[in-house]
C-alpha cells in the first residue's frame, strides 16, 4: 500500500485535539496495537513521535525495545486519530481471545515487525 500524499498533521477526535504532530511529543494510542511478536499494547499506551515524512507519514516509537532497537513503527497520515494529547485516554480492556486469536492468524502470515491497530468495536 503506497502512503499517502495528504499531509494531515491536524485532526480532531472527540474532544481531543492535536494542533500538530511534534516529533519528541509523547502522545496517547486511541486504540491496541498487537505485534506480530505477539506484543501488546492496550489503548491508551503513552508513545513518542520520533519522525515526520511529508509523504510516508509519522514514526511512533512504543515504549519497548526488540534486540537493543526501539520498538517504532510508521504509520500513514490517513492513521492520525491513532494519536490523542498525552492524558486524554483512557484505558480499555483486552480485547476478547476471540479478536486475539483472529489478529494472531493475520499476523502468522505477515512479515516480521508488521502490527495490527485493534479498535474497541473489533
Amino acid at each position: 500500500m503506497a502512503p499517502s500524499r495528504k499531509k494531515r498533521p491536524n485532526k480532531t477526535r472527540g474532544s481531543t485535539t492535536i494542533e500538530a504532530l511534534r516529533i519528541g511529543t509523547h502522545y496517547q494510542t486511541t486504540y491496541g496495537t498487537l505485534w506480530k511478536d505477539g506484543t501488546y499494547f492496550p489503548r491508551g499506551t503513552r508513545v513518542i513521535v520520533a519522525g515526520l515524512h511529508l509523504e510516508q507519514g509519522f514514526c511512533v516509537r512504543f515504549p519497548a525495545e526488540v534486540d537493543g532497537d526501539p520498538l517504532e513503527t510508521w504509520e500513514d497520515w490517513s492513521e492520525a486519530d491513532f494519536l490523542a494529547q498525552d492524558g486524554s485516554v483512557s484505558g480499555a480492556a483486552e480485547p476478547s481471545a476471540t479478536v486475539l486469536a483472529e489478529a494472531r492468524e493475520v499476523l502468522d502470515d505477515a512479515e516480521d515487525g508488521t502490527h495490527l491497530h485493534l479498535h474497541e468495536s473489533d
